[in-house]
């Protein structure tokens, strides 16, 4: 037995012997045939033995090296010094090889390992028993120890490598350097931690315990052109612990258009939503993430217009959302002005006609907009993640609670959950206007409620008339703090206002309802947006 010495933190390593272990046997015969040739000797084990002797290729059974039987029907192959001492040892540590050359231990250079598919078997719902095989023991083993000793060893598991580490090892004879073992080593650990989550995600799920941790899994898909503003950087992410997701992001259809951004992303999210919640056929016009018009109807046509006028000026340079079909007439409509994105559930070929010419115009066609439901929404910090669970829930008639003497009719109370809806996804303080099923004033993001109250009513004069909020409908985020609102509703006719309830001056707000006139129900569940 040889025992070869190199030099602390050597930049190139030679390749001599190598352990093969995979389950996924792409290519893998190729790259045998490449290191035989090169004079490597090939260590293997299990079924990859089997494989690589029925297709003729010499190697040397781990079994028969180590002189200790696989047992415990293959559960235990590599587990054994003679394996992991010949991966772990420091060749610059004389102490280290005179024990390798005591215990008959050959360094092992290479190792070529891939694991048992455990989240394949669990997408496919197969039984706990067959999971729990799946659960890979030697193969994480061996790629911990190997990417460990990066300094000395080169660790692959993924296919995808071969060809460029063939390409070195022809290049430098064999020799790899530093900087692609530690490159190997950084993507092998990554590889383990999203295994280990994996199992422990199942783990948790099957017997039902939530646990205390939260784990962030995933894999990069895109870098995006830049974050909100050009000097921050941005990219989109895979969510690889969501198993089987026909509601994926990454399903939607760009038919045309530049590239998507961070900030088109973001106002697609928030359009998408409320389509989704409105939950009939309807047109979102959104820029900035605060929808500034909206309209429900069966004619999509009129129903764009109609969101359209409620803030013309906003709209331009908006993302519209269509809950239905994109039609000739209606994509003739909107090519009339700027706008950054159309989605829509069907685009025609006459729209996809019409809208051709504008060459930066987004076009995405989706079957569905739930791929834009967030699991989580998270906030980072310097060491810490604040985490919530997202704002779901919206009122339906039987949560409302009419407190004031004024009630509403069932059709009423229609615009009044519209008007809710809308609320709901319009940045705090929010105040949304809705009249014949579309908004007509929208007051967004202000400090104070009465600011959001004023300007909601001051864009509806102005893009509509001054009488357009008589028999209008209110929704509010939170709570009145005082009654002061409740006098720039009374003052333009407002028919009906929904809120939370739950200030100290609630009597207060009631008797001013009551003094306008205006009915006023409670839904118990506040909706600020920040």
């Amino acid at each position: 037995m040889k025992i070869y010495k190199t030099k602390e933190l050597s930049n190139k390593i030679k390749i001599k012997k190598a352990l093969i272990s995979v389950y996924d046997k792409t290519n893998i015969l190729d790259l045998a045939k490449f290191l035989l040739a090169n004079n490597v000797e090939i260590y293997s084990s299990g079924g990859t033995y089997k494989y690589l002797k029925e297709n003729n290729i010499k190697a040397l059974e781990i079994s028969k090296y180590t002189k200790s039987p696989e047992i415990l029907d293959g559960r235990v192959k590599t587990l054994h010094p003679k394996i992991h001492g010949g991966i772990l040892a420091k060749r610059s540590v004389p102490k280290h090889l005179k024990e390798l050359k005591k215990n008959k231990i050959n360094l092992i250079d290479l190792i070529i390992v891939n694991l048992y598919p455990f989240k394949k078997t669990v997408e496919s719902k197969s039984s706990s028993r067959e999971c729990i095989e799946n659960i890979d023991i030697g193969g994480p083993t061996l790629i911990r120890a190997s990417a460990k000793n990066f300094d000395y060893v080169t660790t692959i598991i993924d296919p995808d490598d071969y060809h460029q580490f063939v390409d070195e090892m022809k290049k430098n004879k064999n020799y790899i350097s530093k900087k692609t073992r530690l490159n190997l080593a950084t993507k092998a650990f990554n590889e383990i931690s999203i295994y280990d989550m994996d199992i422990s995600n199942w783990f948790s799920k099957i017997c039902n315990n939530k646990t205390e941790n939260f784990f962030i899994q995933s894999k990069i898909k895109k870098k995006l052109r830049y974050g909100e503003n050009p000097k921050q950087k941005a990219a989109i992410y895979k969510n690889t612990a969501v198993l089987n997701n026909k509601n994926s992001f990454f399903n939607m259809k760009i038919i045309q258009g530049k590239e998507l951004s961070y900030n088109n992303i973001n106002d697609m999210q928030a359009g998408c939503l409320l389509a989704d919640e409105i939950n009939k056929p309807c047109v979102v016009i959104i820029k900035h993430a605060n929808p500034c018009g909206v309209s429900k109807s069966n004619n999509l046509l009129g129903a764009y217009k109609s969101a359209f006028n409620c803030d013309p000026i906003s709209a331009f340079g908006g993302i519209i959302i269509i809950n239905g079909r994109v039609d000739e007439k209606l994509a003739k409509e909107i090519s009339k002005t700027f706008v950054e994105i159309i989605v829509g559930k069907k685009i025609s070929e006459e729209a996809k006609n019409i809208l051709q010419d504008k060459k930066n115009l987004i076009i995405i066609e989706t079957k569905t907009f739930k791929q834009f439901k967030p699991l989580k929404e998270i906030k980072s910090m310097s060491d810490a993640y604040l985490i919530q669970t997202p704002d779901n829930l919206y009122s339906k008639k039987n949560n409302l609670k009419f407190i004031t003497n004024k009630k509403l009719k069932s059709k009423e109370i229609e615009d009044l959950l519209l008007a809710e809806k809308i609320c709901k996804y319009v940045k705090s303080n929010a105040i949304v206007y809705v009249k014949n099923n579309c908004s007509v004033g929208i007051g967004a993001g202000q400090m104070n409620r009465l600011d959001s109250a004023k300007i909601g009513a001051e864009k509806a004069k102005k893009f509509f008339n001054k009488n357009i909020l008589k028999g209008s409908f209110v929704a509010s985020d939170a709570f009145f703090p005082f009654p002061d609102s409740i006098d720039v509703f009374g003052k333009f006719g407002v028919k009906g206002i929904v809120q939370p309830g739950g200030s100290v001056k609630d009597k207060e707000v009631i008797e001013r309802a009551n003094k306008y006139k205006i009915a006023m129900a409670f839904s118990n569940m506040r909706h600020f947006k920040h």
